[in-house]
């Protein structure tokens, strides 16, 4: 069963992007992400640009306000050869409201199945891995006692994540 705190009238449209047409947008969407700070990091620069999703293999799905100013609030990445699911980031200012787990819901929809999707995600970032672990994702082998030790020392790693699609 789906579950969202979206009303449907204030859901968001959610779809795979058309590329270059709502790359100004996903791009705007992204910086938010940075809003009055320096970005220096070239990965922070590529993620604001959304380099990867203009190279080939890769599609993004995108949360869109249904109502004026129709702005990109959410996206996801997916590699379609590898099926590896990231830059999943949702506008600070909207958070909290379901659009994680509908953008997830959206990558999933792009999936043939069956196959594996897997992410990887900081422990550290708490709301995302408990999002990914109401969604059914796993930790596989050693990664399952990280995410148990990370839980119980503040020690941050990059957790590897995934759900078979069936």
């Amino acid at each position: 069963p789906s579950f969202s705190l979206i009303s449907t009238q204030t859901s968001p449209e959610i779809r795979i992007a058309v590329i270059p047409e709502d790359l100004p947008d996903i791009q705007d969407c992204r910086r938010s992400a940075y809003k009055n700070k320096k970005v220096l990091l070239n990965s922070a620069i590529s993620f604001c640009n959304a380099d990867q999703i203009q190279r080939e293999g890769y599609l993004c799905v995108i949360a869109r306000e249904r109502t004026s100013p129709f702005r990109v609030i959410g996206t996801a990445d997916l590699n379609t050869r590898t099926k590896v699911v990231n830059n999943v980031y949702v506008r600070e200012e909207v958070r909290k409201q379901g659009i994680g787990r509908l953008l997830m819901e959206g990558v999933e929809d792009a999936l043939e199945k069956p196959t594996t999707l897997k992410l990887t995600v900081y422990s550290s970032n708490t709301p995302a891995v408990n999002l990914y672990k109401k969604l059914g994702f796993t930790t596989p082998g050693i990664y399952g006692g990280l995410s148990a030790l990370s839980s119980a020392i503040s020690f941050n790693f990059l957790l590897e994540m995934e759900k078979e699609l069936v």
